[in-house]
């Protein structure tokens, strides 16, 4: 879920090998982008424990050898899944950040639209959530995905803060942004019923009220 791009590779002064090169990277991108479908679809029919390397392999007409130089496991897999659509989702955390002083319900609205964005991708959820489970390396990464978007995403919210305070700011983002996952995954994947509760409300509040309702120093 990194949201760091890979440096571009340094061209030769030869202009024909620097041709040749760009062609291999791109055949190379188009195999990476037809593993990376086929997972997502294994994973989408049968869950992300269930899928096999084997399955993947056949669904992407590719063999062990291919896959191996592109990925070393499932999680690895799963992890560049997440690493395609991580540019998609930093911008909705954007999103956030650009209010200059939302108010409850605003906060409330970005939550709706975020989950309404998540549910038409509720399968990165469920994959998210079981790689995360089932491996603590993929869960770190999980992690540092979401300080990364503390660190470089809410800079205008966290700005807002005295300066010793700001790593406490970042701090809530994470927490807070990470019981956002669990709670997408509870109502996308598990689809559960909260009766008369209202989760959306109550996660809207808790970011309101950590994050814009009284950020120390400010005049209110």
């Amino acid at each position: 879920m990194a949201l760091d791009q890979t440096k571009p590779r340094k061209s030769t002064p030869a202009s024909g090998s620097v041709a040749r090169l760009s062609i291999r990277e791109e055949q190379k991108q188009r195999t990476r982008d037809r593993l990376l479908d086929a997972a997502f679809e294994v994973f989408s029919e049968v869950g992300f424990r269930a899928a096999t390397i084997d399955e993947i392999m056949k669904r992407a007409g590719a063999n062990r050898a291919t896959f191996y130089l592109h990925f070393t496991d499932k999680l690895n897999i799963a992890a560049g899944l997440g690493r395609r659509s991580s540019v998609e989702v930093a911008e909705r955390f954007r999103q956030l950040d650009r209010m200059e002083s939302p108010t409850q319900a605003d906060v409330r609205e970005w939550l709706e639209n975020d989950i309404n964005h998540r549910r038409s991708d509720k399968v990165m959820v469920n994959i998210t959530h079981e790689a995360s489970s089932a491996d603590p390396g993929f869960g770190q990464e999980y992690m540092d995905y979401f300080i990364r978007i503390a660190e470089r995403v809410m800079v205008n919210t966290v700005s807002r803060w005295p300066e010793e305070l700001r790593p406490m700011a970042r701090m809530k983002i994470v927490c807070l942004f990470t019981m956002l996952h669990r709670l997408e995954f509870h109502l996308l994947c598990q689809e559960l019923d909260f009766g008369s509760y209202d989760p959306l409300g109550a996660i809207a509040e808790l970011v309101w009220n950590e994050l814009f309702a009284s950020v120390p120093g400010q005049q209110q």
